[in-house]
């Protein structure tokens, strides 16, 4: 089913129309409810809903397919969509395109999932090797994970990330202070890391398709002496 529907990279995709019925096919494929909510729809594109060994889970998506990098905007808009359609699920952005380290933190501080080109290359790499390049994931990226390869611990890992206890407001002392600083730092660490892993694969596509073109205007080139 995939292999028809070229993997996890949206190919024959146009626009943002052809981008959200490809998303959907995609999460219906993986046995979600998957419905989009068309005309108004307060930043969320597709409503999906899974019910599966006792988890019942609703995610409010909000597509994007971009030829340039994704910014904060789509961020703020599912973040507000989720809470306008009752604020009992979970807010995830999917693009074709990739976000900056900068964006990324700031969903990750009011908690939107972020699913970019990067994660789709690594479903594409899955399907056609079988490898997985990174098994940290959790929330829906997660989950597609575990459906994906029929791991029951990737699945249980992703869905226990949502059981976190909130944390408490409690007087914050110097020392905590500092180790909080210190995780946020090493997190900015491993976004600027991804960031610079997403630019080097753009970057390797680009070669690619150049020496591709090169090599098709040489031959034209034969053809016509």
């Amino acid at each position: 089913m995939f292999e028809k529907m070229d993997g996890f990279k949206p190919k024959n995709c146009m626009s943002g129309y052809d981008f959200e019925l490809w998303v959907q096919s995609i999460l219906t494929t993986l046995k979600f409810d998957a419905k989009r909510t068309k005309g108004n729809d307060n930043g969320v594109d597709i409503i999906a809903t899974l019910d599966e060994r006792g988890n019942q889970l609703k995610y409010y998506i909000q597509c994007k397919f971009h030829n340039r990098p994704v910014g904060k905007t789509p961020v703020q808009e599912v973040y507000t969509g989720c809470n306008y359609f009752g604020n009992d699920g979970y807010p995830v952005v999917i693009t074709n395109n990739r976000m900056s380290s900068e964006t990324k933190a700031y969903a990750k501080q009011i908690g939107v999932e972020l699913i970019t080109e990067y994660q789709l290359n690594e479903l594409s790499l899955l399907l056609k090797t079988g490898k997985i390049v990174n098994e940290n994931y959790t929330g829906l990226m997660g989950i597609i994970l575990g459906k994906l390869t029929r791991r029951l611990d990737l699945f249980e890992k992703a869905v226990k990330a949502y059981n976190k206890e909130p944390i408490k407001n409690v007087e914050t002392t110097d020392k905590e202070k500092l180790k909080n600083e210190l995780i946020n730092t090493f997190d900015q660490v491993d976004l600027l890391l991804q960031e610079s892993a997403e630019l080097q694969m753009r970057s390797n596509a680009c070669q690619q398709q150049a020496m591709s073109l090169q090599k098709e205007a040489l031959l034209r080139n034969l053809n016509c002496l």
